[in-house]
């Protein structure tokens, strides 16, 4: 139980049953108290009251005016009269207006909390009848919103619960979501083709809308009757917010059924990874400005960037899942204020493609040219060459190549030339007679002794040596031939 008003002109009294209902076995959220009829009255127009605990005989306007003024509220709450005489006319005239229980003073602590027990229980019954009763509505208001083939029983039993009392409805299109207090009639419909869609009475729109002054983005329609007019009111609010969303100001203009080529849908999707990603920057803002004169309906504006999107996935699907990159919310554009505040989103979002690709693209390109690096290098290492020599016949930057050589090959350049050096001098060694000086020149060493510190370095042992080891090893101390043959490593 949320609010308690106790309208009792003696103070002591109203006082006593005040701690009396504190100390009641309900949970009560407030107690408010008043001294007359008037004070309660007033009381009642401005905040909800589960239950009214009034005398009788108050000064100003007494207990039975009070419980008749009451009947003429849309809201009447519970009513329990208290009264310090007997008289059996006044609780029969209380009990006719609509009061529920009658207590005579001094009042007992037991039967006001069995009384308050009472009516705790009948509250929430009828919250949740309430919410049951909702939750019907809104199925079924959902479902004509949503549903151009509504039977005439459908929509009939939809009648029966007379959701808004055969007041005349209107429907509100919102940009931005919309909050829905369980106890108004307010239906909210977070998710109708795009849109926020509110349902309320028609005398309740302005105020619902001054209070949302956050929801720039709005579309209402004109006051309806009956729910066979539900669909026709949405589409209306929808062509409202559609022309809102365009900016379009004049409710004359109509918009042109232009179609877009097919072929500026493909070049769209093809300029994003190159560096022509500007003229689709100026392509969206021209199609932009068109909406806006009418030349180009909204709707038809959606679909062709709702065609974009779909061919985005298709070509880029991977790199949208490791971006982590969504183009949902750019299928629903009435969830934007406007067309600019969409338009951003959408050159937001494709740059952000665009940058990802052309960087995937420049990794391409770096690996294909280390390739072609590592080729040069596996057929000139014995020639005196660096990696100024091999960047620049690659066509690449120094230190550009120099940081893709070591992230494709794990080694910097000095060492990776170094180990095919030496895979080629142990070859060598392994394979033919030459001379140690002689494989030293083969391999890119014109100074024999630094061959040979450079073989022992990563060896561990002299060229010699390791010929030697080989042969003992392999029992090859003759038919060895001067051939030579180039393994790439």
């Amino acid at each position: 139980m949320n609010h308690v008003l106790i309208a009792e002109d003696c103070k002591i009294i109203r006082k006593g049953i005040s701690a009396m209902i504190a100390r009641c076995q309900v949970p009560i959220e407030q107690i408010v108290e008043c001294k007359n009829g008037l004070e309660a009255l007033e009381i009642i127009r401005n905040m909800p009251i589960d239950v009214l605990i009034t005398d009788i005989r108050m000064p100003d306007m007494d207990g039975i005016t009070l419980v008749k003024e009451l009947q003429k509220s849309q809201y009447i709450p519970r009513i329990v009269a208290i009264s310090g005489y007997d008289d059996f006319s006044c609780a029969v005239d209380l009990l006719r207006c609509g009061a529920r229980e009658y207590l005579l003073k001094p009042v007992k602590r037991e039967e006001l909390n069995s009384i308050m027990m009472k009516l705790e229980e009948e509250i929430q019954k009828e919250k949740a009848e309430k919410r049951a009763k909702r939750a019907l509505c809104y199925s079924q208001i959902r479902r004509i919103l949503l549903s151009e083939n509504i039977t005439r029983e459908e929509m009939e039993e939809a009648e029966r619960l007379k959701w808004l009392n055969e007041e005349t409805y209107s429907v509100v299109i919102s940009s931005t979501a919309l909050a829905e207090a369980e106890d108004t009639r307010i239906f909210i419909f977070p998710d109708v083709e795009g849109c926020q869609v509110a349902l309320m009475a028609a005398k309740e729109v302005k105020d619902f809308i001054l209070n949302r002054s956050d929801c720039p983005g709005v579309g209402v329609s004109d006051p309806f009757e009956g729910l066979l007019n539900l669909r026709k009111a949405y589409e209306e609010a929808r062509q409202r917010r559609i022309r809102g969303f365009c900016m379009q100001e004049k409710d004359g203009i109509a918009s042109k059924n232009c179609l877009m080529p097919q072929n500026e849908m493909e070049c769209f999707v093809q300029r994003i990874g190159t560096q022509k990603n500007s003229k689709n920057e100026a392509f969206l803002l021209e199609l932009a400005d068109r909406v806006k004169k009418g030349e180009v309906e909204g709707l038809q504006f959606q679909e062709f960037i709702s065609q974009i999107i779909m061919r985005v996935k298709e070509f880029y699907g991977r790199i949208l899942a490791e971006e982590e990159i969504s183009l949902e919310k750019l299928c629903h554009m009435l969830e934007f204020n406007n067309i600019d505040e969409y338009c951003t989103e959408i050159r937001r979002t494709f740059s952000c493609i665009n940058e990802r690709v052309l960087r995937e693209n420049d990794d391409y390109k770096s690996r294909l040219k280390v390739e072609e690096a590592l080729a040069y290098m596996n057929e000139n290492y014995s020639r005196n060459i660096n990696m100024a020599m091999v960047s620049n016949h690659v066509s690449m930057n120094y230190t550009v190549f120099s940081i893709a050589f070591k992230e494709y090959t794990g080694d910097n350049f000095v060492s990776y030339l170094r180990k095919i050096r030496m895979n080629e001098a142990k070859r060598l060694l392994a394979e033919t007679d030459y001379k140690i000086g002689e494989i030293g020149q083969m391999t890119g060493y014109e100074d024999p002794k630094h061959f040979m510190k450079t073989f022992k370095w990563v060896a561990g042992i002299t060229p010699s040596e390791f010929r030697k080891n080989l042969r003992v090893k392999d029992g090859k101390t003759e038919n060895i031939t001067p051939k030579t043959k180039i393994v790439t490593f």
